[in-house]
């Protein structure tokens, strides 16, 4: 500039001119017609480009090279790339031709993308149903009454189908399920009440895509579950007794509510779904995930409903007395899955050892470790759109490490199985969950050699 003055040019013509030389060069850079191409290729091996975009023009050049280079081959030899495709191998470029020897159509093979937060917001391709609480609560709450226990607040649920659910090629395929505590943080951030949600189907899209989903525990073509959210309930027990319905629904086991909740899920909820979509009913192929007190709640339908329910995963749960205890003097001759399955002889609690070592139990949280803590404060907690007023419960992790602890220590006296990780300086939220949600997914359908 200062040149610029001393030469008599006025400020305004040299920004115009800097103007007008950034956009000959952006526009050569992101030139995609043939002629251009070559030119930026061209450019690119002698190295007279900018070195800003050299390598996306060498990415565009190499590109269509490739693309040039597949067609021009497989055209003389279409017979032998039919041929390969028969037998399994893959390329990139996939040519497909007629009679006389012209390209139809290229077929890419698209490259997995990064299995690795954040995942993608939203259904990703999949369908959500939202079942009106006149279909379950409102029903469960008229059948129930008869029994002494206590009404669950309605409220919708919804569910979500995985892309191939819909897809006319699997239309006899069935599919597990995965019911999910908090229903509402599950999938879409707008719905969360930090205002991040933990990106479910995001993450099982992404492992499907790597058919890291067992065949066993999915489907024969890695196929996400059914997903069924059930959303928390949000109002206060009364106005003498402001405490939150979700704290008595999914507290400890031996409180009235936690059991209702627990009997609604089991004996209306699993049945309509049973009933309205085409799962795969048995109990290997039932499992059911949650966070703190969620979690809580998951393994509470492990213990509760034993032969419904196979499989559980548990982030960052609030472990409390009873269900300890109830895990801690688990006998081996208690109830099992194939015993007397009568109405009144589910509403028990006791449970075998036996059976309990056939399930999947996965547990996690974060919180201080060793030299890691958890930051007081996270600013990332405080950018979304909804809720960026909450507290980011930086200290929950590390306060319910206790009840954590000893759940395993009752789990490895018990000889039962389970998976246990810890993420250092992890806080208590649904964006923190968001970030290994992969984890516990893996542990519930995934490949055992993936699950490590």
């Amino acid at each position: 500039i200062s040149r610029a003055r001393h030469n008599g040019i006025s400020i305004v013509s040299l920004i115009l001119a800097m103007l007008l030389s950034l956009q000959n060069e952006c526009v050569n850079a992101y030139a995609i017609n043939d002629g251009s191409i070559h030119q930026s290729a061209a450019a690119a091996e002698s190295g007279s480009s900018s070195p800003r975009f050299m390598s996306r023009i060498q990415r565009q050049a190499g590109i269509l090279q490739r693309a040039r280079a597949a067609r021009d081959k497989d055209r003389d030899r279409n017979k032998g790339a039919q041929e390969a495709k028969a037998s399994g191998s893959k390329d990139m470029f996939a040519y497909s031709g007629n009679d006389n020897g012209f390209p139809n159509a290229f077929d890419f093979e698209i490259p997995s993308r990064e299995l690795k937060p954040p995942f993608p917001d939203g259904p990703c391709n999949g369908r959500i149903v939202t079942l009106p609480a006149s279909d379950h609560y409102i029903l469960h709450n008229q059948l129930s009454s008869s029994y002494g226990t206590p009404d669950l607040p309605p409220r919708d649920i919804t569910v979500w189908l995985p892309p191939d659910y819909d897809n006319p090629q699997y239309k006899n395929m069935r599919f597990p399920v995965l019911y999910c505590h908090d229903g509402q943080n599950a999938m879409e951030d707008k719905t969360s009440w930090t205002g991040y949600s933990w990106r479910m189907a995001g993450a099982l899209t992404r492992l499907s895509e790597r058919k890291l989903l067992s065949t066993s525990k999915t489907t024969e073509v890695h196929s996400p579950p059914i997903v069924v959210m059930i959303p928390c309930a949000e109002e206060k027990l009364s106005s003498f007794m402001p405490v939150p319905r979700r704290h008595l629904e999914y507290g400890d086991i031996s409180q009235p509510y936690a059991q209702a909740h627990a009997d609604f899920v089991a004996l209306t909820l699993k049945p309509l779904m049973d009933g309205m979509f085409r799962t795969r009913s048995g109990v290997e192929c039932t499992s059911v995930i949650g966070s703190s007190l969620g979690g809580q709640a998951s393994l509470h339908l492990l213990l509760r409903y034993p032969q419904f329910f196979g499989n559980a995963a548990c982030l960052s749960p609030a472990f409390q007395p009873s269900i300890l205890t109830s895990v801690a003097t688990m006998d081996v001759g208690s109830r099992g899955e194939d015993d007397d399955d009568d109405y009144d002889d589910r509403f028990s609690n006791s449970v075998s050892v036996t059976s309990f070592r056939d399930k999947t139990i996965y547990i996690d949280n974060g919180g201080d470790v060793d030299d890691v803590k958890v930051p007081f404060w996270d600013l990332h907690d405080h950018l979304s759109k909804e809720h960026w007023w909450n507290p980011g419960y930086w200290w929950l992790d590390s306060q319910l490490q206790p009840g954590i602890d000893a759940m395993k220590l009752a789990l490895g006296v018990k000889g039962i199985p389970y998976t246990y990780k810890r993420f250092a300086g992890g806080r208590h939220n649904e964006r923190a969950w968001a970030s290994r949600i992969d984890k516990p997914l893996l542990c519930l359908y995934g490949n055992e050699h993936d699950t490590a």
